[in-house]
C-alpha cells in the first residue's frame, strides 16, 4: 500500500491553489473593450482631461474608461506604480489613446486592475521587467514656518433612500468654473486639477492625502518624491506658481525669512510657492526603488 507524504501532498496543494489564482487573474477580462488611438494634442495641453475612471465605487460602476491616457499612464493604475518608477519616464511617452470598457456587473475594484493589466498584455503586447534604482529625489516635508493648509471635512453622511428615491437619478454633467484670477477649470470632487492662466500655473486639491501631492511634486520635478511629512489627514490646496518653472529642480534650501518669495504671488516659482502658500517644501535625498521598466508597448494597439 502506497504511503503519501504529508509535506509533499500539502505543498502540492498549495502550488495548486497558487496556480490556480494565477489561471483565474489571467481570465479576468472586460466584456467589451475598445482601443482607439488618440488624435495628436492640438496646444500645450490640448484641452482634454487624462486619466483612468470609473468602474466599482464610482456612479458608473460597469463602465471604465482611459481618456487620452499613454500605455504608461495605464500601467500607473494597473499596476499601482509611482511615476517615478516608470522607465522611460512617463512625460516620454507621447502615444495617446482612448479606452472605453465595459465591466462585468459584480466585479471589485482589484479585479478591473487586473483586466487592465490584461487588455495591456493581449492588445498592447505590453512587456516589462523590474530592477532596483537608486537616484537624487526629495522628500515632501513640513517647513519650519509650520503647515499652513487647510485639512479637508468629511462629508456627511447620507442616509439610504427608500422607494422610488432608491433609483439611480441621471447626474448633471459638471460645468467649468472661472475663478477670479482668470483660472478655468472643473472643482475637484476629491480629486485634483490643473489650470493655466497669465503665465501661471494653479492646482487645486480637493481630499487628498499627502502621497497624492508627492506625485504633484513628481510631475513637476520629474524625479522621485516621496511623503516624509508623517501626516495621515486628508487636504485642500490651492497652489500657484510660475509656468515657467515647470521641470525646475528645487533648490537645495529656502531662507526661513521668505526672502526667496517675491511678496506679490505672480512670478513665484513652483517650489518658493510650495513653502509660501502649503507650508511644504522638498528636502534633496537619495531614493532607492523598484523600478517597473517598460521593454515593449505596440504604438498601434490590437484591433477592437
Amino acid at each position: 500500500m502506497k504511503r503519501w507524504n504529508a509535506g509533499a501532498v500539502l505543498l502540492a496543494l498549495l502550488a495548486s491553489g497558487a496556480l490556480y489564482g494565477q489561471t483565474a487573474d489571467q481570465e479576468l477580462r472586460f466584456e467589451v473593450a475598445s482601443v482607439k488611438v488618440n488624435p495628436p494634442p492640438v496646444g500645450p495641453n490640448n484641452g482634454s482631461s487624462r486619466g483612468c475612471f470609473g468602474g466599482p465605487g464610482s456612479s458608473d460602476p460597469i463602465r471604465y474608461t482611459c481618456a487620452n491616457a499613454s500605455v504608461s499612464l495605464m500601467v500607473l493604475t494597473a499596476y499601482g506604480v509611482k511615476p517615478y518608477q516608470i522607465r522611460p519616464l512617463v512625460i516620454t511617452d507621447t502615444d495617446r489613446f482612448n479606452v472605453e470598457a465595459k465591466v462585468p456587473p459584480g466585479s471589485t475594484a482589484e479585479q478591473v486592475k487586473m483586466m487592465l493589466r490584461n487588455l495591456l498584455a493581449e492588445r498592447f503586447k505590453l512587456k516589462f521587467h523590474h530592477e532596483k534604482i537608486e537616484t537624487q529625489g526629495y522628500a515632501l516635508v513640513v517647513a519650519k514656518g509650520g503647515l499652513k493648509l487647510k485639512e479637508s471635512t468629511p462629508p456627511l453622511p447620507i442616509a439610504p433612500p427608500d422607494g422610488d428615491a432608491a433609483k439611480p437619478k441621471p447626474q448633471p454633467r459638471p460645468r467649468p468654473v472661472t475663478d477670479s484670477d482668470g483660472f478655468t477649470y472643473f472643482v475637484p470632487r476629491e480629486g485634483r486639477v490643473v489650470s493655466h492662466a497669465n503665465g501661471l500655473t494653479r492646482w487645486v486639491g480637493n481630499h487628498l492625502l499627502m502621497e497624492h501631492l508627492a506625485g504633484l511634486c513628481n510631475s513637476l520635478t520629474g524625479r522621485p518624491v516621496i511623503d516624509s511629512t508623517g501626516l495621515k489627514g486628508r487636504y485642500d490646496f490651492i497652489w500657484t506658481f510660475s509656468s515657467d518653472s515647470i521641470g525646475e529642480r528645487a533648490p537645495v534650501a529656502l531662507p526661513d525669512d521668505g526672502s526667496a518669495a517675491p511678496a506679490d504671488e505672480t512670478g513665484l516659482s513652483a517650489f518658493a510657492a510650495l513653502e509660501k502658500q502649503l507650508g511644504l517644501r522638498l528636502e534633496p535625498r537619495k531614493i532607492s526603488f523598484d523600478a517597473f521598466v517598460i521593454d515593449h508597448a505596440e504604438k498601434t494597439p490590437v484591433e477592437n
